[in-house]
């Protein structure tokens, strides 16, 4: 194997790790244009602008080749987009990255690993399995177009924008978000993603709350220059509390994503629903919702950490 270098990615090279991020997956889905890959969305910079994440750089004799950007929801972290400069594959590379990205894993101390890889391709899952990954669920990422004339442009009055909430009232807040996490894994904290949203100004975070009580949330993209692309938006993740009512709390905080998205002249909703989540997955086909294209969820420890068919949560990944 070559010398490769893996160091954090610096600022200077953050346009070179997007350009080969957007090569990679052109060469491998077979798109004609590596620099119309993925539209207007931007998935690449907005993370290595987050506080809750690290960005991976893999270099040979000075050159970047390669990247990885790693996230942490508080005691769960998990990797991707991994992407190496198609004339560098089968050198090794990506597995140098992946030793690193253990390293990271280990110093930030959490409890699960996971990622979200391509199901039909055994080059992919066999790689990440040899690193203790394994293959559970299949992750549809669903979409849903909607109109402004289909629905409410109004969020449920059980419903709020974090970005509305007065400055002294955040800190309260996030730390209900913090204690809400808990209940589905322990550790799990996803507020790092929502001061992301709002300090780069990429989208929203829904609330739902039962009299004092938060009960529900969903970190929303919208629209270009964030992971959602022009005319979409997309649920990184969404959650609400377990236990009797749920479903109906779940219709609450998709009603309200969907009117933000109307609201915000947003015509298409993505959100990614591991199958474990059974009835969650049913709710959203019921709604309307279609397959857009599917994922496979490999997790480390092979456990299912918050992807468990007694919770309702949206979530992908890549």
């Amino acid at each position: 194997m070559m010398d490769v270098m893996i160091e954090p990615l610096s600022e200077k090279d953050v346009d070179g790790a997007n350009a080969i991020f957007k090569t990679a997956f052109a060469a491998f889905l077979g798109h004609p244009d590596p620099k119309a890959m993925f539209g207007d969305t931007d998935s690449f910079r907005t993370r290595w602008r987050a506080k809750n994440t690290r960005v991976l750089g893999a270099r040979i004799d000075g050159e970047l080749v390669g990247s990885n950007v790693i996230t942490r929801w508080g005691s769960l972290g998990w990797f991707g987009p991994l992407t190496i400069a198609p004339d560098r594959w089968d050198q090794g590379i990506a597995k140098a990255i992946l030793v690193d990205t253990q390293r990271v894993f280990d110093a930030w101390h959490v409890t699960h690993r996971g990622l979200f890889t391509f199901p039909h391709s055994p080059k992919h899952v066999g790689l990440y399995q040899r690193f203790g990954y394994w293959p559970r669920y299949l992750t549809p990422i669903l979409q849903r177009t909607v109109t402004a004339g289909d629905g409410p442009t109004e969020l449920t009055r059980e419903c709020r924008l974090f970005s509305q909430v007065p400055q002294d009232e955040r800190p309260g807040i996030l730390r209900e978000i913090l204690e809400f996490g808990g209940t589905l894994y322990p550790g799990l904290e996803v507020t790092g993603e929502i001061e992301s949203l709002n300090d780069q100004r990429i989208g929203e975070t829904v609330i739902v709350s039962d009299g004092s009580r938060l009960v529900g949330l969903a970190t929303c993209h919208l629209g270009a220059g964030s992971e959602a692309g022009g005319g979409s938006t997309y649920v990184k993740f969404g959650a609400v509390a377990p236990g009797p009512g749920s479903d109906r709390r779940l219709e609450t905080l998709v009603t309200s994503v969907e009117a933000l998205g109307r609201a915000r002249g947003q015509t298409q909703i993505e959100a990614g629903v591991n199958a474990a989540h059974r009835t969650t997955l049913r709710s959203l086909l019921n709604r309307g919702y279609r397959y857009g294209f599917v994922g496979v969820a490999m997790h480390s420890p092979d456990a299912p950490a918050y992807h468990r068919p007694e919770l309702s949560v949206l979530d992908d990944w890549r």
